[in-house]
């Protein structure tokens, strides 16, 4: 049986979302990157960071309930062009701010506009390609957001010592508006496959429907548990490089990409691996939570990052950490598109950004008074235990996970 082609359009905006997912992850590296640049230039404590962090990641949290039901309801064209144009506009005020209130208000505008790209992005996905070529799509799409991880510590780095701070915010700024504009352009026409067809056009169901499924709710612990991991190293890691470890800003320009780099290589390996397995007939969610589970053993490594005796040994430390984080943010997406329908994907991918971004909320609101207080080491030691208790619960509940039907009851 042949596979269904996929179309020009379909590749066309796949590249338009590595460029949107690379400034999404770009745009908020930005304030972590330039953490020590800003603390001396705006007198801020580490207290302050934690509290800039906090004015992006409490409207991250309401908007990701709230963008996610905006896709499934008005689609993809407008709300990912919305989405991008907005938080391209807020980093622009970020580059402009003359004090910690105008940083603090154009982060928050950030936060409000920045989850709307995950919801869409797993629409998109679930509409432009036909789901027996999906997971190669997606796979290659996963790594490429993360590129702007990859190359935010350079670029900024370069862009500030060129210029200045400013425009380390503003520059991509601008070039996210150039992409709103691009996608709206382009969102248009999506193709149709037969056998999916009524899944696509059927109406979203109401948010009550979706939450008494017991499915949702275990991803969504799961969620919970995990996502702060990832949150703390984008936020807190580059500064703890520079802060601990004695790293310039141009040292962190070449060395802060490597776990991330590295991360996305292991994206690419897993969704591959993943996909061998499900071909020979595995369920695919019993594949995706193995997976979490092989990588959850390792995550307990992260609790030894501040005793590592030297620069090299904690870039590897925190690059197997990385690896963790990038394969089961991978997999979670993969999970909503094997579970469920396509009229319900965005508004559970909100659901599940939402509760991730609220343990990044709370591990980054108080990550700054514990690391003032006690150091790094406390909060390194709790984050690494995350994974291995999530891995657990998932692999417990895989038949409750791989049921057809939601249990209610």
């Amino acid at each position: 049986m042949s596979l269904p082609q996929i179309g020009r359009r379909s590749w066309l905006l796949l590249g338009l979302l590595f460029g949107i997912g690379l400034l999404n992850y770009l745009d908020r590296q930005t304030l972590s990157i330039l953490k020590a640049t800003l603390k001396g230039e705006l007198s801020l404590t580490d207290t302050h960071y934690s509290w800039l962090l906090t004015a992006f990641m409490v409207p991250y949290v309401i908007f990701y309930i709230l963008s996610g039901r905006l896709v499934d309801r008005f689609g993809t064209r407008i709300c990912l062009s919305l989405f991008t144009a907005v938080w391209s506009i807020a980093n622009i005020l970020s580059g402009l701010a003359q004090n910690f209130g105008q940083l603090a208000a154009s982060r928050a505008l950030l936060g409000a506009a920045e989850p709307g790209a995950f919801p869409a992005i797993t629409r998109v996905m679930m509409t432009w390609f036909p789901k027996e070529r999906r997971a190669f799509a997606w796979s290659l799409l996963s790594p490429c957001m993360t590129a702007g991880a990859i190359l935010a510590p350079p670029l900024v780095a370069i862009v500030t010592n060129y210029w200045n701070w400013h425009m380390a915010f503003i520059i991509p700024g601008v070039a996210g508006v150039v992409l709103a504009a691009a996608w709206w352009l382009s969102d248009r026409n999506p193709p149709t496959f037969p056998s999916e067809a009524e899944e696509v056009t059927a109406p979203p169901p109401p948010m009550k429907t979706i939450l008494q499924d017991r499915r949702v709710w275990l991803l969504l612990a799961a969620r919970a548990m995990t996502d702060p991991v990832w949150y703390f190293h984008l936020s807190w890691l580059p500064g703890y490089l520079q802060e601990k470890l004695g790293l310039s800003l141009k040292q962190l320009g070449w060395l802060g990409p490597i776990p991330s780099l590295l991360g996305s290589f292991a994206v690419v390996a897993a969704g591959w691996t993943a996909d061998r397995y499900v071909r020979k007939g595995i369920s695919p969610v019993r594949v995706r939570v193995g997976m979490f589970a092989v990588m959850a053993a390792i995550a307990p490594i992260g609790a030894l990052t501040t005793f590592a005796p030297n620069v090299t040994v904690a870039i590897v430390m925190i690059s197997l950490v990385a690896m963790v984080c990038q394969i089961w943010f991978f997999g979670q997406s993969m999970l909503v598109a094997d579970i469920f329908p396509k009229n319900s994907a965005a508004s559970i991918a909100g659901l599940l950004g939402a509760v991730g971004a609220t343990g990044g909320l709370i591990i980054n609101a108080i990550a700054g008074p514990i690391i003032e207080r006690a150091g790094y080491v406390p909060v390194f030691v709790a984050l690494a235990c995350l994974h291995p208790l999530a891995a657990w619960m998932l692999w417990k509940a895989r038949p409750r996970l791989a049921s057809p039907v939601a249990a209610t009851a």
